[in-house]
């Protein structure tokens, strides 16, 4: 049911978690493994799974992942200075935050860097934005865009922090009806910081993670963090998880992912739906696939029109304007010269044989019978669009 390639990542990934010992196949490629962990956003959680698996690190591979975890955890210190120094400056300025997914999550892994980030997400509140705005300049930060749901701001290209207006996007309709802005679920306060419930937390984790699954996909690190979460917190009032998550309409998606969670961690023996999930899951990246993200639009659209193609040839051809600010950020300033901005699109596509190519493969992407498919894939682990 699973590859050995599979069985062999979750050995490792067990043995990372645990300090023991990965049983491994005798086939694992560590070149496909170094390519995969990167992909994933797992390097080193993969090197700490193989620290006790006798010669992994002699190949040249081996070393490469070495290299590249070393790399990524100076990074990871370097976040943890940031986000350190962010919140002390927000304390001191009575700026009110909550920290929000990889920010909490890292601390339930045996070590930090092993829960890689690609940026760190902090819940703000909009009506005190300018005294933030001016707190994270004086650090250094450039304000990049602003989103649905946050404002992005970077440091030397390097650090990127997420200030989310929102926990999930007002586009996520049937999610966003639940959570609001968020705030009402901040209960637990120390100073200027805020914190959920270890329930209300949980099934915010699992509600982005089922976003992302339902927009095209998560990553290996999104089932750890469940698993280590579980261990962290081993009283959790299931009773008012489930009932949450069944008001979201989550709950058989949970069940399946619980199963799943079972197979690679507890033992428990593959059945087909926790074989298709990890291939969904290994098949991919740490969010997904270019291809399944664009079934997902293409989903959603299908939803409201029955021309797919076409209404997904006009928003190629008309970006909305939140799209293509980020793109354009003169648009910030004159949101007149939308026209002006499609129009430079245009030339850039039409002049541009690569990305014509790139357009016309999407539109044959989106067949009917590719986002059937597609649907049809959700129903199967128990998650869908509910927009209505």
């Amino acid at each position: 049911m699973l590859t050995s390639f599979e069985k062999d990542v979750i050995s490792i990934i067990n043995a990372a978690l645990s300090g023991g010992a990965p049983t491994l196949s005798g086939e694992l490629d560590l070149r496909r493994l170094y390519g995969f962990s990167k992909a994933m956003q797992i390097t080193p959680l993969i090197v700490a799974g193989l620290e006790h698996a006798s010669g992994a690190f002699d190949s040249d591979d081996g070393k490469r992942l070495v290299k590249s975890a070393v790399a990524y955890s100076f990074y990871s210190e370097m976040q943890d200075y940031e986000i350190t120094t962010i919140k002390k400056h927000f304390d001191d300025a009575g700026i009110e935050y909550l920290l929000l997914k990889g920010t909490v999550l890292r601390s339930i892994y045996p070590r930090k860097e092993m829960r890689l980030m690609s940026d760190a997400d902090i819940l703000i509140k909009e009506e005190q934005y300018a005294k933030i705005s001016d707190i994270m300049t004086s650090l250094g930060y450039t304000e990049k865009l602003e989103s649905d749901h946050e404002l992005v701001w970077n440091k030397d290209g390097k650090v990127h922090i997420e200030l989310h207006k929102r926990l999930i996007p007002s586009y996520n309709k049937d999610y966003y009806a639940y959570f609001g802005d968020g705030w009402r679920l901040a209960t637990v306060r120390d100073g200027s910081e805020w914190k959920m419930s270890p329930e209300d937390c949980f099934v915010y984790i699992f509600v982005h993670y089922a976003k992302h699954y339902r927009d095209g996909g998560i990553g290996v690190k999104h089932v750890c963090d469940f698993y280590l979460y579980m261990n962290k917190y081993p009283s959790l009032d299931w009773k008012y998880i489930e009932k949450e998550l069944s008001s979201l309409q989550l709950l058989r998606f949970w069940q399946n992912t619980k199963k799943l969670i079972d197979v690679w961690f507890g033992g428990d023996e593959c059945d087909e739906k926790s074989a298709f999930l990890t291939h969904k899951i290994f098949s991919g990246n740490a969010y997904g696939t270019a291809e399944a993200h664009l079934l997902s639009q293409g989903l959603k659209i299908s939803k409201k029109s029955k021309n797919v193609r076409m209404k997904r040839l006009f928003m190629s051809i008309f970006p909305s304007y939140s799209t293509m600010q980020q793109k354009y950020r003169f648009l910030r300033k004159a949101p007149f010269l939308l026209p002006f901005a499609w129009g430079c699109r245009w030339i850039s596509i039409l002049f541009h044989p690569k990305k014509f190519a790139e357009q016309k493969k999407k539109m044959q992407t989106l067949s009917n019978e590719n986002i059937t498919s597609y649907q049809n894939e959700l129903d199967y682990v128990g998650i869908d669009f509910n927009f209505e």
